[in-house]
């Protein structure tokens, strides 16, 4: 395990090569991959974009056997922008793994313990004597999504304050008593964004500056204060709950505009391919973390699945901020517009990332992301599905 490391630089990216519909970049530190396996990993794309309908995909993949950075398809569907590998957008549920981290960081200063109980923190949570920061952590606190709160949903257009967030999601009673379920809360992720404020002293947005981002040299990752925190150049996003997971959005289907305020510590921010590489190599190593800490996290990870199969039929755990497959390690997102993975295994020195500007898909980036490390390592890697299973239309469920 690492300890306290600081990884810096992000990867220049050089000459933009085409290679029919997909442009994939060439980066400074390490070849291409070799011909077959870029063949397959670019017909995998293609198969990805054409099941979809999406109008772009980003795909970052860097590794001891090559790299391969591609944009494909538009960036606005309007004015028939194409698409680029340094722009800008919203990772959505890939920000609790900056929640988390910062979380974890304060355990490492012994300003919270995983122990604690959350109602030491933040009043009024349904059985908040009883739910610790542990099972906030990895979904096991008992406690509603919360975000389908209608008094959230109403506000989503238009903006919410944190005060409004708790106490709307406070209101949904409980699907499981604490410690004897895992069952997805985004409610809980804001729940450990207050704890980060109450115990580090500053608010969410500026503790991911400080403690993450600027240690790390992440230019384009924050978390808005306001808007939707985009900036140029940026990707937009299409898929305002009305469009199928195979089919394709138009312009009027855009979802950029929507801020991130209701979002907020469980998915609000936004980030590039690049910032991402960074964040998934830190965050799957621990660098940012004491080693105690950092053997806590990733001590007995629970297996889960997603509603919807979102994840697919392949083998998922979940740890304390964070998800594992087949020896990866990273997060995943999933909102209006925007569908996002970005993985990393230590053993194989190699991340994976892949974005999609629609939202649902049928063909999520989770078991993409698989199908992706399949096609440069093999199918012995661990991830309990074969290629064919990682590529077949497998999301049943509705729109972030």
């Amino acid at each position: 395990m690492l300890g306290a490391l600081v990884l810096v630089g992000i990867l220049a990216v050089s000459a933009c090569e085409s290679h029919g519909d997909i442009a994939v970049s060439s980066t400074s530190d390490s070849a291409a991959l070799d011909a077959p396996t870029e063949a397959k990993v670019k017909q995998i794309v293609r198969r990805f974009q054409d099941t979809n309908r999406t109008p772009g995909v980003l795909v970052g993949i860097w590794s001891p056997k090559g790299n391969f950075v591609s944009a494909t398809g538009v960036a606005d569907i309007a004015t028939k922008a194409p698409l680029q590998t340094d722009m800008q957008f919203k990772i959505a549920s890939q920000t609790k793994t900056f929640t988390a981290n910062l979380v974890l960081q304060l355990v490492g200063e012994g300003k919270v313990a995983l122990d604690d109980h959350i109602s030491k923190w933040v009043a009024g949570v349904p059985n908040g004597d009883r739910i610790t920061i542990r099972q906030l952590l990895n979904h096991t606190s008992g406690l509603a999504d919360g975000f389908t709160s209608p008094t959230v949903q109403a506000k989503v257009t238009t903006g919410c304050t944190v005060a409004e967030l708790l106490s709307a999601e406070a209101k949904f009673p409980p699907v499981a008593p604490p410690g004897t379920k895992w069952s997805y809360s985004n409610y809980g992720y804001n729940l450990l964004g207050r704890v980060v404020e109450l115990a580090g002293g500053e608010d969410l947005s500026t503790a991911v500056q400080q403690r993450i981002a600027r240690p790390l040299g992440l230019r384009r990752t924050l978390l808005p204060t306001s808007g939707n925190g985009l900036s140029k150049p940026f990707t937009h996003g299409y898929g305002l709950g009305d469009v199928g997971p195979t089919q394709a959005p138009t312009a009027s289907d855009d979802a950029t505009a929507l801020p991130a305020s209701c979002l907020w510590a469980h998915g609000g921010m936004v980030s590039t391919l690049s910032d991402m590489r960074v964040w998934s190599r830190a965050l799957a190593t621990g660098a940012l973390l004491k080693p105690e800490v950092w053997a806590e996290a990733t001590k007995d990870p629970i297996p889960f699945v997603f509603t919807g199969n979102y994840n697919g039929p392949g083998k998922w755990r979940y740890g304390l901020g964070f998800v594992e497959s087949g020896g990866f390690i990273g997060g995943e997102g999933s909102f209006a517009g925007y569908e996002s993975t970005a993985m990393y295994s230590p053993t194989r020195r190699t991340a994976i990332e892949v974005v999609s500007t629609k939202n649902p898909n049928a063909i999520t980036p989770p078991p993409m992301f698989q199908a992706l490390a399949m096609a440069i390592f093999g199918t012995d890697i661990g991830f309990g599905l074969t290629p064919e299973q990682a590529l077949a239309p497998a999301f049943t469920g509705a729109a972030g």
